[in-house]
């Protein structure tokens, strides 16, 4: 035997070896269970399932976004506008779907191939382009550090169980029980069902391919989305080196990874909203530059863009409405200077007046139209397109004055104290009086921009870009219209309704900082103190950040140490241990009143949840004693009722004239009797009638 021989007997026996030694070794002390490596596996398919719906999105949006404007935008513009155009699109196509009765998980899986067979080739498209495409305005390692950072803590929270709040009250609870049943249902009492829901749609899909965390992952998707814009925005309109700054400010709100992690729309909303600002500043900037023809086939698809993003933008809130009466103002202010000068020259001045109003008209027509489906749906399914409100205009099924009264809490808001009102801004930013806290949290750097905006808006007329002026209009009205709501009713102070206005902000404070140099002086550098500031609430903002997530703690469910429901009774509470013994003691014939808890998700019974916190007192109101309401429960089929003892102590702390103790206590006495108690949270009874009166009225 020669020696290469040997050698390689040698080194076959050393490698058998190594195999043996790890094999056993590990064999034995295994580094992961079988649990973790299914969680991680679930984890991966999540991403997997959203990046799925958002990469057809992009395909089929940047496929219609160039026959609009091939020559208009870059790749960067493409690749943003093009996919927030395909989820819209994408929604209301699953709205479709939903009301034909199509909510099927075969369906889903066919309809998404199918849709992916037609976005692959603008997909390799885009490919080809990102090969050659130069990133030409890099951002500096320390912004890359943080919105790295903080985009991973969302994400992190972004893959956990649902818990957020209204996620569990109706953004998700109506795809639930759409899919329950097939198809999109009516007859449901919860007023919020009835709302623009072209963000629900997408949750209901993703939750047909996967589940419900790859439907938050889809409100996710439109944080980076919404950072990519606010990009774009500076650099185009205001200054290239504006646009990094822009999305630093931006991302310093910390609702913004709130909202990011949650399975709530308002991301999606500044999102549409903001983009068809865009497209409405692109129209205005070539009429700036000169091309200035109306009826210009590249100046109408741009405004047909900006049409399609408003009613995407009123698909999904009813306070949308700002966004395109701010833009259609601006299109009709360009309109009339158009028009004004035609007039001065042409012999056809009917003919010239329609051309110049044309991308108005066509604007406003192609926003109605994008926007009418969920209108036409409320028309149909309740009587009143914008229902629950105008209620004296339109009625509405379920609803009558003392909802309409009780919903509006008219008259509790801030009023007209002008002390109040001058103090808005700082009151906003402390978040000291916003109804939700946690979700409306705008961190310091907006306010302490502000002055700074105020001063280059009032001072600096001459030397600014002329986009400026528009972005200030909207963020003034969006401002507007949020402080006339926390003016009429305290249920309205919530700075996350405020967030169109302040992503508008955004790239003007980036812009303002990135002219502050102009201040300095060989004395004091005042950009470089503003520098300082900033770096150090962004430091502040990681730190506070990264303890809120591991408060949430998110790692043990997402690698395996911990369950869904272990999770969820973690981070729920009583809450879930209520439901799921709903779930588990009651019959599957039950149905359950909620009193005083409006979240209904993670019960699998009929549960008909307290969506505003007036089903007693609305109650009481029709029908004034125990024994009437005990026979209307008795009469709609209710078989059990769940109190939430904290939710009522909530309402009796803030308005307790509008409970009836004694009608509440009656009811307990003589038709409930007790089934469960959950750590005296929640108390779940069995309704007892028979023969029009109580069983125990002879005790």
């Amino acid at each position: 035997m020669n020696t290469a021989t040997i050698r390689w007997i040698t080194l076959g026996l050393l490698v058998l070896w190594l195999f043996f030694v790890l094999g056993s070794f590990f064999a034995v002390q295994k580094p992961f269970a079988a649990g973790n490596v299914v969680a991680v596996g679930s984890v991966l398919l999540n991403l997997l399932a959203a990046i799925w719906l958002v990469a057809i999105s992009l395909g089929l949006g940047a496929w219609l976004l160039n026959r609009l404007a091939a020559d208009t935008f870059g790749l960067g513009e493409t690749v943003v506008l093009g996919t927030g155009l395909g989820l819209g699109l994408l929604g209301l196509l699953v709205f479709g779907l939903g009301l034909v009765g199509l909510f099927h998980p075969w369906a889903a899986y066919v309809i998404t191939g199918g849709l992916s067979l037609a976005a692959a080739p603008q997909l390799w498209r885009l490919f080809q382009q990102g090969r050659t495409w130069k990133f030409t305005n890099p951002p500096h390692p320390l912004v890359v550090v943080y919105l790295a950072v903080i985009g991973l803590l969302a994400l992190l929270v972004a893959l956990l169980p649902p818990t957020d709040w209204d996620g569990l009250f109706y953004h998700l609870t109506a795809p639930k029980l759409y899919l329950e049943a097939g198809r999109i249902v009516s007859g449901i009492d919860v007023p919020h069902f009835s709302f623009p829901s072209l963000m629900e749609m997408l949750f209901a899909w993703a939750m047909l391919l996967r589940g419900d965390i790859a439907a938050k992952l889809l409100h996710f998707s439109f944080a980076p989305l919404l950072a990519g814009l606010v990009y774009l925005t500076a650099r185009r309109f205001l200054s290239q080196k504006s646009a990094w700054p822009a999305v630093v400010i931006l991302a310093s709100m910390p609702m913004l990874g709130t909202l990011a992690g949650w399975a709530y729309n308002d991301l999606a909303l500044a999102f549409y909203q903001l983009a068809s600002l865009y497209a409405a500043l692109c129209f205005l900037q070539l009429a700036v530059s000169g091309q200035r023809s109306a009826v210009s086939d590249q100046r109408l698809s741009i405004i047909a863009l900006s049409a399609i993003f408003a009613g995407l933008a009123m698909g999904l809130k009813y306070t949308s409405f700002v966004t395109p009466v701010v833009v259609g103002l601006l299109i009709l202010w360009d309109a009339l200077r158009t028009t004004y000068h035609a007039l001065r020259t042409t012999s056809h001045p009917l003919r010239s007046t329609f051309y110049a109003l044309m991308p108005f008209l066509l604007f406003c027509l192609i926003a109605l139209l994008v926007a009418s489906p969920w209108y036409l749906r409320n028309w149909f399914f309740t009587g009143n397109p914008v229902y629950p409100f105008l209620y004296g205009l339109f009625g509405g099924a379920f609803w009558d004055n003392f909802r309409t009264e009780w919903y509006a809490a008219a008259g509790t808001g801030i009023g007209w104290r002008p002390s109040t009102l001058l103090g808005l801004p700082w009151l906003l930013t402390l978040g000291v009086r916003d109804a939700n806290y946690w979700d409306g949290r705008t961190g310091p750097l907006l306010l302490l921009f502000l002055p700074l905006v105020i001063g280059w808006a009032l001072f600096r007329r001459d030397d600014r870009p002329p986009a400026l002026n528009a972005l200030l209009f909207y963020m003034t009205a969006q401002f507007a219209f949020w402080t006339l709501g926390v003016i009429w009713s305290r249920a309205l102070w919530q700075s996350r309704l405020l967030l169109p206005g302040l992503v508008a902000l955004a790239p003007i404070a980036g812009w303002v900082w990135s002219e502050l140099p102009r201040l300095d002086t060989p004395q004091f550098s005042f950009s470089r103190f503003v520098n300082i500031a900033v770096v150090l609430t962004l430091a502040l903002t990681v730190i506070d950040t990264g303890l809120l997530t591991q408060k949430i703690n998110p790692l043990p469910y997402l690698t395996g140490l911990e369950s869904r429901d272990d999770y969820l009774t973690r981070r729920l509470g009583a809450y879930y241990a209520a439901m799921q013994q709903i779930n588990t003691d009651l019959p599957l014939e039950s149905t359950i009143v909620f009193l005083w808890e409006p979240r209904s998700y993670y019960c699998h019974l009929d549960c008909r949840p307290d969506s505003i916190l007036d089903e007693f007192p609305h109650l009481v109101d029709q029908y004034q004693t125990a024994d009437a309401i005990a026979r209307n429960w008795h009469d709609v089929g209710v078989t059990h009722v769940l109190i939430h003892r904290n939710g009522l102590q909530f309402v009796l702390n803030e308005q307790p004239e509008t409970i009836d103790t004694g009608v509440l206590s009656a009811l307990e006495e003589n038709y409930l009797q007790p089934v469960f108690d959950v750590a005296g949270a929640y108390q779940v009874f069995e309704f007892e009638f028979e023969g029009g009166s109580s069983l125990r009225a002879g005790d």
